[in-house]
C-alpha cells in the first residue's frame, strides 16, 4: 500500500487501488457505518482516544468513498450549496482522495454540562469553532496524519481550506517534517 499515494484533480486514482485496498467498518456517533483503510482506522482510533483525554471529542463523517458513492456526493451538494462551493469543496469523481481509504472527513462532539453530547457535522458549523480544530490539528503528526488543505495552499492543492479533512500517511516522521516544513503533499512529493 503506497501511503504516500497522490490522488488530486490532476492525478486520477490509480487503476486497481480499491481491488488492493482493506477496510475495516467503525460506525460512528449518530449511527453511519464508515469504511476506512486498515491502517489509517487503527491510527485514527488512537487519535481520537489522545484527544478525549484533553476533553476534545470527534468521530468519522466519511473515510472511504467509492466512485459511485463521490457523484451521489456531489450532487447533494450541488443541491444544497451550489455550484460555486461544490466545485471548491468536492472533488470530481475518480479524483478523491477519498476514493483512497487514507482521507478522513472529522466531525466533533460538544459534551454539555449535562454529559450528554451535541454532534457538529455541517461545514458551515464546523468552521465556527477554530480553536477546537488547532489543538486538533496539533496532534495529527504524532499519529502519522497531516491537514491536507490548508488556508494559505489553495491555489496549489486546487482545493479549499478544510479543516475536518485530514489524510493518513503512514508516518510520524513524514508528517511532522510536512507540518513543521509547511509542506502540501504536492510538496513533499515534488522534493523527494
Amino acid at each position: 500500500m503506497d501511503y504516500l499515494v497522490l490522488v488530486n484533480k490532476d492525478h486520477p486514482l490509480p487503476e486497481g487501488w480499491e481491488e488492493k485496498l482493506k477496510t475495516i467498518t467503525v460506525t460512528n456517533s449518530i449511527g453511519d457505518q464508515i469504511d476506512i483503510e486498515k491502517k489509517t482506522g487503527e491510527a485514527y482510533q488512537r487519535l481520537k482516544a489522545s484527544l478525549e483525554e484533553e476533553g476534545i471529542y470527534i468521530d468519522i463523517d466519511s473515510a472511504y468513498r467509492s466512485v459511485e458513492d463521490q457523484r451521489e456526493l456531489k450532487e447533494r451538494f450541488l443541491e444544497k450549496y451550489g455550484e460555486e462551493y461544490t466545485a471548491k469543496t468536492v472533488a470530481e469523481p475518480g479524483f478523491s482522495e477519498h476514493h483512497t481509504g487514507l482521507a478522513v472527513d472529522l466531525y466533533f462532539r460538544l459534551k454539555e454540562e449535562n454529559e450528554t453530547f451535541t454532534d457538529i457535522v455541517e461545514n458551515e458549523d464546523l468552521v465556527r469553532y477554530p480553536e477546537i480544530w488547532e489543538k486538533i490539528h496539533q496532534k495529527l503528526p504524532e499519529f502519522g496524519f497531516i491537514l491536507r488543505f490548508t488556508k494559505h495552499y489553495e491555489d496549489l492543492t486546487g482545493d479549499s481550506y478544510e479543516p475536518w479533512h485530514i489524510r493518513y500517511v503512514d508516518s510520524p516522521e513524514i508528517a511532522k517534517e510536512m507540518t513543521e516544513k509547511d509542506l502540501t503533499l504536492e510538496e513533499y512529493l515534488n522534493k523527494s
